[in-house]
């Protein structure tokens, strides 16, 4: 659950009693159809939980960041986005950008704070959409705050993580979360009296108390003894932005999402490619399909990282003003469509994939679906955990670090980072959606958290749920794979379990991290926020993982994982039954072999994809379409370490021109089959 409320009954405090006897226990999910139940619109009730999730969750989101709301209107059928999110101060530290690569991935500290959105997004949307008093959508959290706040063990996680905590203790967050030089634990007391009285006078007074009252002067007061430069005039002239919401058809239903710099067009651009492979739930019932949809998934993500040069803020730079339309439309999603072959080895170039951008925590998001139809999908974040680590202890308000996510907005086809522009809103991967089947009246409204992951989660909860057809809370709680900036893949841990229960090995690495990666998990319920995962056990290595890049020749060994492009899960295997080791019956199926040289793919002989000279000793192994081998193969003793010191020839080999292995190790010696290629490569081996 994302939050819990203490309350004497739902009605005592919709009609404004506080009780300091609270005896019952409600969640946000309760609290928002307690909001419903008192003829509360979507609206209302996705901001209650809004605000009770940023007392909760205050690692992800808060007042001090912003907000974007997708909103359909039963009545009239129409859907709008109000874009709600932080903009770039009239003043900024000059060569900020500079600071990117020195600063990443946290951005700690004032100068990255964006001009506050959160609170002014809220009365947008009540005042279009809202029924309820604006009051009456406090009272739950300010009861909250008064009842006797204690810490959650979500938010404990992030306190505690070795990699967030020395920064949260040098900050001016110290105050609020840590008693002394310890976090605070699950269950301790968190007094917030500061964030209490500013929600009760924003609850009377409403946002201007923080635009143009005196909540806002404290704020800037305190930020600026941390140098920020936001400015009086920041604050007054924000406003949000509304405009319609992206349309795409997606079969029987309508995608709607916002634009950019929202990540609606990317989530679009991703459903309209996968659309084309036909994907069904009984085209993925064997783990062949499963393995053929996953690459087709992760060569798709690969392009959209591509096409995210097109999230520009059009406001703020007109020449980007209808670069989203492409992702919209199917002429580029055929075209994409075609240039997804087999292999899964281009380059970077192959994708356009130019950007660096590499946060993963941060969102939080909520759905509310109204009885008469009316839906709201409304995702808020103040950036990465914690934002900025810049408190305002007078108006107990975290702020954001937005104006971070400028450091990825490049030009396209270079790394020239253009200055910030003053009311510019940074590029975004949040996506609140909605879909609608105006045939059956179905709707499905989701969004995500997660920083970079929701494009990915959200596309594939989608596809899940449209195309695979599993039911929705299997759709959302299905383990995602996810491709970063550099084009390596990575996965939740539990990805892989159906493959392993088919004998089927799926492994990922990342060659600039020597441990496994994996995706951050979503705990908390259907707000929750991404969890830390636990602290990389550095003993725990890949016992094949080699070095690395080696003298003289340069072949890279490793398990899997792809360098400059080098995707998908580069070790793929059948896991052979024991003394039965047949090749031209059990070899390794790889949906994407890519330039890596493999006996049989899909039962024809595997042959190069390139011409790798022998000279460089890059690949080995048959070719049909020559009667002998390339070049004779490699002597173990030429072979980079460790297998140099536990593999020696096998006496025999079942196939002509296949370098066969023994280890010298283990007691009892098993055939291996060796394959590889060398440079950006990949080198694997297939164990009996």
């Amino acid at each position: 659950m994302c939050a819990h409320v203490w309350a004497q009954s739902r009605d005592m405090w919709l009609r404004g009693g506080v009780s300091p006897a609270w005896s019952r226990r409600i969640s946000v999910p309760e609290l928002r159809r307690a909001i419903l139940q008192q003829h509360g619109s979507p609206v209302d009730a996705t901001i209650a939980a809004l605000v009770c999730t940023g007392v909760v969750n205050p690692q992800s989101m808060g007042l001090g960041g912003g907000v974007i709301f997708t909103i359909y209107n039963a009545s009239t059928g129409k859907v709008e986005v109000i874009n709600a999110r932080e903009t770039v101060p009239a003043s900024h530290v000059p060569g900020l950008l500079d600071q990117c690569k020195q600063a990443q991935p946290l951005g700690t500290g004032a100068q990255w704070i964006g001009v506050p959105g959160e609170l002014r997004g809220y009365a947008e949307a009540h005042h279009r959409h809202g029924r309820l008093p604006w009051a009456q959508l406090f009272r739950p959290t300010i009861a909250l705050l008064r009842g006797g706040l204690r810490v959650p063990r979500i938010l404990s996680r992030f306190l505690r993580s070795s990699y967030l905590r020395p920064s949260l203790h040098a900050s001016s967050l110290r105050q609020l979360f840590f008693n002394g030089t310890e976090p605070l634990s699950p269950h301790d007391p968190l007094p917030w009296p500061a964030l209490a009285a500013t929600l009760e006078t924003v609850a009377a007074e409403g946002a201007e108390a923080l635009y143009t009252g005196r909540l806002g002067q404290m704020l800037l007061e305190d930020v600026a003894k941390e140098g920020s430069r936001l400015t009086p005039q920041d604050l007054a002239s924000f406003r949000p932005e509304v405009v319609d919401a992206l349309e795409v058809p997606l079969g029987d239903y309508t995608l709607y999402s916002p634009p950019p710099p929202a990540g609606g067009a990317i989530l679009s651009f991703v459903l309209n490619v996968l659309k084309g492979f036909n994907f069904s739930a009984e085209s993925v019932a064997r783990p062949e399909g499963r393995v053929n949809l996953y690459h087709h998934l992760v060569e798709t993500l690969k392009f959209a990282r591509g096409q995210r040069w097109r999230l520009w803020d059009p406001r703020s730079h007109p020449e980007v003003q209808n670069a989203s339309q492409d992702l919209l439309g199917e002429a580029l999603a055929q075209h994409i469509h075609q240039q997804i072959d087999t292999r899964g080895d281009h380059q970077l170039s192959h994708y356009s994939l130019a950007e660096t951008w590499s946060h993963r925590m941060g969102t939080a998001h909520v759905s509310v679906l109204g009885e008469d139809g009316s839906a709201v999908s409304a995702t808020s974040t103040i950036n990465t955990p914690f934002g900025a680590m810049v408190y305002s202890p007078r108006t107990g308000i975290l702020l954001n670090n937005e104006l971070l996510d400028l450091c990825w907005r490049h030009r396209r086809g270079s790394g020239v980072t253009p200055p910030p522009v003053p009311g510019e809103r940074p590029p975004s991967s949040m996506v609140p959606s909605i879909l609608v089947n105006a045939a059956q009246g179905s709707k499905l409204v989701i969004g995500g958290a997660g920083g970079e992951l929701i494009i990915s989660a959200v596309a594939q909860a989608i596809m899940n749920k449209l195309w695979l057809g599993l039911d929705l809370q299997a759709a959302i709680a299905a383990p995602i794979l996810h491709v970063d900036s550099k084009g390596r893949v990575e996965y939740e841990p539990s990805f892989s379990q159906d493959l392993n229960s088919e004998n089927l090995d799926l492994t990922a690495w990342n060659p600039e991290n020597p441990e496994p990666t994996a995706l951050s998990s979503l705990e908390g319920g259907e707000e929750g926020a991404p969890v830390p995962g636990p602290e990389p056990d550095r003993e725990a290595r890949f016992p094949e993982r080699g070095p690395g890049r080696v003298p003289g020749r340069g072949l890279r060994v490793r398990r899997s994982g792809p360098q400059e492009g080098w995707g998908a899960f580069r070790l793929l295997k059948r896991l052979l039954p024991p003394q039965s080791w047949d090749p031209t019956q059990h070899t390794s199926r790889l949906a994407w072999s890519g330039r890596i040289w493999t006996p049989w793919l899909d039962g024809q002989p595997g042959a190069s994809r390139g011409g790798d000279s022998p000279a460089e000793g890059r690949l080995w192994g048959p070719s049909p379409a020559l009667p002998e081998p390339l070049w004779p193969c490699p002597d173990p003793s030429n072979l980079p370490r460790p297998l140099t010191q536990d593999c020696a020839p096998a006496p025999r080999s079942p196939i002509p021109h296949l370098c066969i292995f023994q280890s010298k190790i283990k007691e009892k010696a098993a055939p291996r089959l060796i394959q590889g290629r060398g440079g950006e490569g990949t080198f694997k081996k297939h164990v009996q």
